[in-house]
């Protein structure tokens, strides 16, 4: 390679680079590169990466709430994409099929500018999700972008479902599956690259149950069987804790007032406060000017 080439290649890569990492492009071809010249590509690449990962990636334009407030763009809140009523519309039957399941109430999404058609906003006593319509072989990396364009516009928001026009391949994304995240001990988590492949119908009804109220299992809960274990489970906690205390020969004087107040209380009275406590019928107030009470009595 000749050496005054070097600079315009390795700047014609660096640009695919960002390219890719923004979800726009794809990865660059490194093949045939020189060892020397292939090791400096890498160096760059890695710096490239630093910079992206620096801050959170910007909303689009369409979705900048700056340039939306400046009038620069119109607010995604034109005319709303109608919703076929045709049996044969994949995603509006599914939609409408999870509709009667879930009883959430679903209605026509604005437009917002992007190539991305949005279909349908629904939402629960919880979520507010959006559901896309995106070309086939949509990568992930796309969705990640404008699903960070989409949360940066709606704050109650809580989830974007891109699904292809024929319903077959749908992936749902959080908030946090649209954003790269730090570990402090793994580093930087990487956000999947699978595209998905569940039909709508059944990866927006998996995200869905997780916050439907499971009001049956709510319902056959025995509260007298639930308050009625606390206790032995107090019993067992109170005798450990006063043989560890009956081996112990505080210094302090509140420390050695404190042993003997613990190891002079009946059991019992350890099993009322936690079961009053447990069924609501006393606050952690009540319990200090009990404490308080008692110990006035004893001395």
């Amino acid at each position: 390679m000749v050496e005054e080439s070097r600079p315009a290649v390795l700047e014609e890569l660096i640009e695919e680079q960002l390219q890719y990492l923004k979800g726009v492009g794809p990865e660059p071809d490194l093949g045939g590169l020189e060892e020397e010249v292939l090791k400096s590509v890498l160096g760059a690449f890695q710096v490239v990466e630093a910079l992206v990962d620096a801050a959170p990636g910007a909303p689009h334009l369409v979705h900048d709430p700056v340039a939306i407030r400046l009038g620069l763009v119109d607010s995604p809140t034109g005319p709303p994409v109608q919703a076929s009523a045709d049996a044969d519309d994949p995603i509006t039957a599914a939609v409408y099929d999870l509709e009667r399941r879930f009883s959430i109430a679903c209605s026509p999404a604005a437009t917002d500018g992007t190539e991305f058609v949005r279909r349908f906003e629904c939402r629960s006593m919880v979520e507010h999700v959006l559901v896309v319509a995106v070309p086939e072989g949509t990568s992930r990396a796309a969705m990640t972008a404008h699903a960070r364009s989409a949360f940066a516009l709606a704050d109650d928001l809580s989830a974007v479902v891109y699904a292809t026009e024929s319903g077959n391949n749908s992936v749902v994304l959080t908030y946090a599956e649209s954003h790269r995240m730090l570990d402090p001990t793994s580093g930087w988590i990487e956000t999947s690259s699978e595209s998905g492949d569940d039909p709508l119908e059944i990866a927006l009804g998996r995200y869905l149950e997780q916050s439907d109220p499971q009001w049956s299992q709510i319902q056959g809960l025995v509260v007298a069987d639930v308050l009625g274990g606390i206790d032995a489970d107090v019993v067992t906690i109170v005798q450990e804790t006063k043989r560890a205390l009956e081996s112990t020969n505080p210094r302090l004087e509140h420390k050695k007032d404190a042993r003997i107040f613990v190891l002079g209380c009946e059991n019992s009275v350890f099993v009322d406060w936690a079961r009053r406590v447990q069924g609501g019928t006393a606050t952690g107030d009540d319990m200090i000017e009990e404490i308080r009470s008692l110990i006035e009595n004893k001395s």
